[in-house]
C-alpha cells in the first residue's frame, strides 16, 4: 500500500496535518486554491482537506499545472542541499552558538 499512498486521501491528509516528514517522497500534496505542491511536511499552515489532492510525484504534480512550494522545496531531490536546507541551517547556527558567538555578538552574530 505504500507504493500508493497518495490514493489513501484520509491517510494523506492526517500526514499533511501533523507535518510528518517521514511522508515525505511517498507523495506530494497540491493546493487546489494556489495551485502550489508541497511536502507532506510543509511548515506552513495545512490547507482545508477539500483543497487538497495528492501527487506520487512531483513531476506529477507539475504535469497537473501546480508549481513547487517555495518554502519546503518539494522539487529538490532527497539528500541535495535543497532538501537539506533548514537542518543546514540548524547546524551552522549551533555551531555559532558553541563557538560564542552569541556572548560576543549577540542573536545578531548568528
Amino acid at each position: 500500500m505504500l507504493g500508493r499512498v497518495h490514493e489513501d486521501f484520509e491517510r494523506c491528509v492526517r500526514a499533511v496535518q501533523a507535518k510528518d516528514a517521514r511522508f515525505d517522497g511517498w507523495f506530494y500534496t497540491a493546493v487546489l486554491t494556489t495551485k502550489i505542491y508541497c511536502r507532506p511536511s510543509c511548515p506552513v499552515v495545512p490547507p482545508k482537506p477539500r483543497n487538497m489532492s495528492f501527487y506520487p510525484s512531483a513531476a506529477a504534480a507539475q504535469q497537473a499545472g501546480f508549481r513547487a512550494c517555495k518554502r519546503c522545496r518539494p522539487d529538490a531531490s532527497p539528500g541535495s542541499p535543497l532538501w537539506n536546507e533548514r537542518a543546514d541551517l540548524v547546524a551552522r547556527a549551533m555551531r555559532l552558538i558553541a563557538d560564542g558567538v552569541v556572548d560576543t555578538e549577540g542573536v545578531r552574530g548568528l
